[in-house]
């Protein structure tokens, strides 16, 4: 376990904004399929998600992670991928799903979690890569 350089606390911040802003991409490109509810929750989850982004900011010479390295690549392939497609997902539910993952694995982040961390990894992967389209 080793605590992240700034540098890396930078690189996962702007991770996470981006992933913000892939969200709200998501919500505007998909407004007229939303329920009112999912705008909300989606809107919910899009500033949690920038809050992350802060707070690792904030935190950075105190969080840590297992294997930081190898994590920060895993959470920068997958923002890569989320970033480059959401807008254009065709599943609503699977949107959401992706959100909550991510949102998970912020507050992960935050709460120095580390198995929580690796396994909020390896869900935001999973519901990303699971068959919904």
């Amino acid at each position: 376990m080793a605590n992240l350089t700034t540098d890396q606390a930078n690189q996962l911040s702007e991770n996470f904004y981006s992933l913000a802003i892939a969200l709200g991409d998501f919500r505007v490109e998909n407004w007229d399929r939303l329920t009112p509810e999912q705008r909300k929750e989606l809107s919910d989850i899009q500033y949690s998600v920038i809050r992350c982004g802060e707070d690792i900011l904030a935190l950075s010479t105190t969080l840590v992670m297992d294997e930081v390295a190898d994590s920060l690549g895993k959470i920068n392939t997958i923002s890569e991928e989320i970033k480059g497609t959401i807008k254009t997902l065709g599943n609503i539910q699977k949107g959401l799903n992706v959100a909550a993952a991510i949102l998970i694995l912020g507050v992960a982040i935050i709460n120095r979690d580390t198995q929580g961390i690796g396994n909020s990894i390896k869900n935001v992967f999973e519901t990303w890569s699971s068959p919904l389209s």
